[in-house]
């Protein structure tokens, strides 16, 4: 089942007793008033991953990828997932793990052109110099 579409349909449930609409009407589930055909078959690019396709060996955040929706596992051993961001050309793999630090002038990052707010409170952007491999955060 479509996972939204079953949240807005108990959302909207729960809130049209509050507001007095609909009386003593039932309204007909999603799952009643749907066509047999279109009940059980989502497009492909609304089902979930499967969160069980993990890679071998280790991967890079920021690095490219191939496959959106695999998970890794980092060098330091975090975890990272593959994906395709809005302005990404390619899939890339980002970090699951919550940032518990600013970044620093000077580290790796993942995606040239973003940009971050240091600890000092100086505001860094990712850049990659002619004849490096990856972008580093930088001042401007």
């Amino acid at each position: 089942m479509n996972r939204p579409l079953v949240l807005t349909c108990v959302a909207l449930s729960a809130v049209m007793p509050l507001t007095g609409c609909g009386g003593n009407k039932k309204a007909a589930t999603v799952a009643q008033s749907a066509s047999p055909g279109a009940r059980h078959h989502a497009p492909a690019a609304t089902r979930a991953p499967s969160a069980s396709a993990t890679v071998t060996g280790t991967v890079r955040v920021g690095g490219y990828c191939k496959a959106t929706g695999v998970v890794g596992r980092t060098a330091n051993g975090g975890w990272a997932r593959c994906l395709k961001k809005p302005g990404d050309k390619q899939a890339r793999w980002y970090s699951q793990a919550p940032s518990t630090t600013a970044p620093r002038a000077g580290e790796y990052c993942s995606r040239a052109g973003a940009t971050a707010k240091a600890a000092t409170g100086k505001r860094l952007t990712c850049t990659k110099k002619a004849g490096e491999t990856r972008p580093r955060w930088r001042t401007k």
